[in-house]
């Protein structure tokens, strides 16, 4: 059998990269060589997340193996002030940052991470008093999430602060409820670059009509309403309220072109999945509930030319009806076959996911 080592390290590092993330850091124990190849090609661990907690436990050698893979996206659990700064001198070029769990408000130590362009803070254990932290990342947040945050700054100051980041394309701001927004409209007009837009909207009965921009519509169902503001250059959309028809209608509408689509609405689905293929004929991803949903309404998804990827929100059923607090949380056969049936109706183009893929840095309470 011919040794590893004669074999040329292009053909080796080609190999590995059809290796999942498990099958690698497995491969890369097996010798020093396979370990000292992999760690030097920066390529193969491209999208490559760790999450760490307890700083103290790592070594040298842990610390070293990590800079020799150029990792840029880490998430820090249950972190302090001092591990920001452990954590800036072995891996400065971090680009994604995720704060899980932070123990405190001081969290000025960003500014170090000088390459951190995506940014996100969750579960913070004490109230953020001030956003002073964001100030010097302001050239270079592209994402910013807050999210299941405690709010103590008067919302001047917290508009004032996002308003800086200039470069924002993705905001979310899911805090307790505490904090009253009058308006939105001065930070949208700030954040020329901004696509995404996740607010909590806890404390709000009832919106302003010039919440987001100048008011020029009637009233109405209120997402009929603030739909009206929608762009039509919108790609990406996440509904999670209650909806009607008639409200996807008016989406339909405003962003003909709508090319990715998570919809989990308050109450049932079944009677809007059938809709999406005639309202949004330009859909590439795809996230729904499938319960309720007649195998014709799904197996309908496959006149969405453009569609690769289905996600289904509901991967879990219940085999015996008279005892409803049995749940497998796996794909039932009912689905199984609908995803075989859905695939051959489309040549096996469209990629169907029942569990949830992993990507460290986004909020995931929605």
């Amino acid at each position: 059998m011919t040794s590893a080592p004669q074999l040329p390290n292009e053909l080796w590092l080609q190999v590995f990269s059809f290796l999942s993330w498990k099958d690698k850091l497995s491969m890369r124990c097996t010798c020093s060589h396979f370990k000292q190849l992999m760690d030097e090609s920066r390529p193969l661990w491209r999208g490559f997340s760790v999450v760490l907690k307890d700083l103290s436990r790592y070594n040298r050698a842990f610390w070293r193996s990590l800079a020799r893979r150029q990792l840029d996206s880490v998430s820090l659990r249950g972190g302090k002030k001092r591990d920001l700064k452990l954590l800036a001198v072995w891996l400065p070029l971090l680009q994604a940052l995720r704060l899980d769990h932070w123990k405190g408000n001081d969290v000025q130590e960003l500014k170090r991470f000088r390459h951190v362009h995506r940014l996100t803070l969750t579960a913070c254990s004490e109230p953020l008093v001030n956003l002073q932290f964001l100030l010097p990342l302001g050239s270079q947040l592209t994402a910013l999430s807050l999210c299941n945050v405690q709010l103590a700054c008067p919302p001047p100051q917290l508009l004032a602060s996002l308003s800086q980041l200039t470069r924002l394309r993705s905001l979310v701001l899911h805090h307790d409820g505490c904090l009253m927004i009058p308006t939105l409209r001065g930070v949208i007009s700030q954040l020329v670059n901004l696509n995404f837009l996740s607010w909590t909207m806890i404390n709000y009965k009832r919106l302003t009509r010039d919440f987001f921009c100048s008011a020029t519509g009637p009233g109405g169902h209120p997402l009929v309403v603030y739909a009206d503001f929608l762009p039509s250059s919108l790609l990406s959309l996440t509904l999670c309220v209650d909806l009607q028809p008639e409200d996807l209608h008016v989406v339909s509408f405003r962003a003909p072109n709508l090319q990715h689509l998570h919809l989990e609405p308050w109450s049932s689905s079944s009677n809007l999945v059938r809709l999406i293929p005639q309202l949004f004929p330009c859909l590439k991803t795809l996230a729904i509930r499938h319960h309720h949903v007649s195998d014709e309404d799904f197996l309908g998804l496959h006149q969405l030319q453009h569609l690769n990827t289905l996600e289904v929100l509901d991967s879990f059923y219940r085999p015996d009806p008279k005892d409803p607090s049995w749940v497998v949380y796996k794909p039932s056969p009912r689905l199984l076959q609908l995803i075989s049936d859905l695939q051959k109706l489309t040549s096996h183009k469209v990629r169907v996911i029942t569990s949830s893929h992993t990507d460290l840095l986004p909020c995931g309470c929605i």
